[in-house]
């Protein structure tokens, strides 16, 4: 029976060393030149790299900003309407007289009502005209669209929406 010693696992740097000692002058020169042309080019193409990224953040950052612009008012606009007090549909005809007017006074042909679930608007009118007013009955009267379906055809548009008042104190 034959004993062997078991041979030492030979590590990769070992073996590159063994391997790089076996060549010839020539050769390592070789070697070392296109290891130097490969890092080179790799060189060179990370920082081709970097500069577009580079000018593409450059070109994003504004709209990145004016993005975070708008979310920021939202976030604002967000804030406050939540220290508003809870809707309750509008009680009684001053309210309803009040929003006939300020349509009437735009010369909007809408059909107002008072229902279970608030002030209930129906009818065609200019679109611009029409969200004017919205913003106008806001304002004066407290009221808010609770639900709106509004459908735009050219210049004109056929609104079928809810307004609530706010609640009493």
């Amino acid at each position: 029976m034959s004993t062997t010693k078991p041979v030492a696992a030979i590590g990769p740097i070992t073996r590159l060393t063994t391997a790089w000692q076996g060549i010839s002058p020539r050769e390592r020169r070789l070697v070392t030149i296109a290891g130097a042309v490969v890092t080179i080019g790799l060189t060179l193409s990370l920082l081709d790299w970097a500069r577009h990224e580079r000018g593409r953040l450059d070109r994003s950052l504004p709209r990145s900003a004016a993005q975070l612009e708008l979310v920021q008012e939202s976030a604002t606009e967000v804030a406050r309407l939540r220290t508003q007090p809870p809707l309750q549909a509008p009680a009684g005809p001053a309210l309803l007289e009040a929003a006939q007017a300020a349509a009437k006074s735009r010369g909007l042909g809408l059909t107002l009502q008072t229902g279970g679930e608030g002030l209930h608007v129906k009818g065609q009118a200019p679109f611009d005209e029409l969200v004017t007013w919205l913003a106008a009955v806001q304002r004066d009267q407290g009221l808010r669209v609770m639900r709106m379906e509004i459908q735009q055809q050219g210049p004109q548009a056929s609104i079928d929406a809810v307004l609530a008042g706010p609640s009493a104190p």
